[in-house]
């Protein structure tokens, strides 16, 4: 990067002095998930914050957890009921089944009338049961109903941030796409470098530099955008090589905010850039067309492809040499 981000590297000679390099590998937002994350000092206890675990576990883990927890109060309510064998009648003596698949009839206020608790006591844990079954069905009623209709955004990230050189102006190019057929509306982008600098006390910490964009907001998003930051004499990238990037463990941050049209909710979106995603001196190739019924076209096939300025200036001379004088 040196030669494409660093038209004048003496430009700034109060940078900060970079960390040692791997100091704190786990400040990086690269998008790998929280999981890389490791936490000293602060204990996760899932039932201090029960709803936001079972509203953002993976699927798979919602619902594995919710069938071991159900097949669990219902075992322990099997067991209560085999402790009063004859205070149901029904039930074969000494069915753990039975009375297993009582107390799921219960929990969940069937009440298929063929098994019927007669005894004061296999009443009093019937009752409980279906107490404790009517409040379990409200929450997993509303847990499912929240995880379904949590506000997404189906949004694209180019896999690479580009950096080129067009127009004498040096820029950084990150494409971004809307996957829905709904438009995203009042969209804000918002890019920010994000490096480890060493303090005068010489304390290591992460600082967050905004990058101006050339267009931060989108009034609507349909298909596809290229916001575009110019690296200039203002910009935190101006006079910083590779080296030193990589040394400060320097990403670019990516954060998108809009309101879906078709359900009228906020929705949130972000990726992150190492400077092992960067790639220079290119551009991404068009994947908006328009046919000659006036239908337009997106490629997403070709989000992610680049060309370099002098394929595409090839491209340009050999179509005009195929044109008639």
């Amino acid at each position: 990067m040196a030669q494409h981000a660093a038209p004048d590297r003496t430009a700034r000679s109060t940078r900060p002095t970079p960390p040692p390099s791997g100091a704190a590998n786990t400040h990086r937002l690269e998008d790998n998930g929280h999981d890389t994350i490791i936490r000293v000092g602060q204990v996760d206890r899932i039932w201090s914050d029960f709803y936001h675990h079972a509203l953002t576990a993976p699927w798979s883990t919602f619902f594995y957890g919710s069938l071991l927890v159900y097949v669990g109060i219902n075992l322990l309510f099997a067991l209560l009921y085999m402790a009063d064998s004859d205070g149901i009648s029904g039930t074969h003596p000494h069915s753990f089944a039975d009375f297993f698949f009582f107390s799921v009839q219960t929990l969940s206020t069937v009440g298929y009338g063929g098994m019927i608790p007669i005894s004061r006591t296999a009443n009093l844990i019937a009752t409980v049961e279906v107490l404790g079954g009517m409040m379990i069905n409200a929450l997993a009623t509303g847990l499912i109903f929240a995880r379904f209709s949590r506000p997404r955004a189906r949004v694209m990230f180019s896999d690479k941030a580009l950096i080129l050189r067009e127009n004498n102006q040096l820029h950084l190019d990150i494409r971004i796409a809307n996957c829905r057929r709904s438009p995203i509306l009042s969209v804000d982008v918002e890019f920010a470098l994000a490096r480890l600098i060493r303090t005068p006390a010489g304390r290591v910490v992460r600082q967050f530099d905004p990058l101006t964009l050339q267009q931060a907001h989108v009034p609507v998003l349909r298909f596809a955008c290229t916001p575009t930051h110019v690296i200039d004499e203002d910009s935190p990238l101006y006079g910083m090589t590779e080296a030193d990037l990589s040394a400060q463990e320097a990403e670019i941050i990516v954060s998108l905010t809009g309101t879906d049209e078709a359900s009228g909710q906020t929705v949130f979106a972000r990726s992150a850039y190492g400077f092992d995603r960067m790639l220079y001196n290119h551009r991404f190739v068009d994947i908006i067309n328009a046919g000659p019924d006036g239908r337009i076209t997106v490629d997403y096939t070709r989000f992610d492809q680049t060309e370099s300025p002098q394929d595409a200036t090839a491209d340009v001379a050999e179509y005009l040499a195929d044109q008639p004088d």
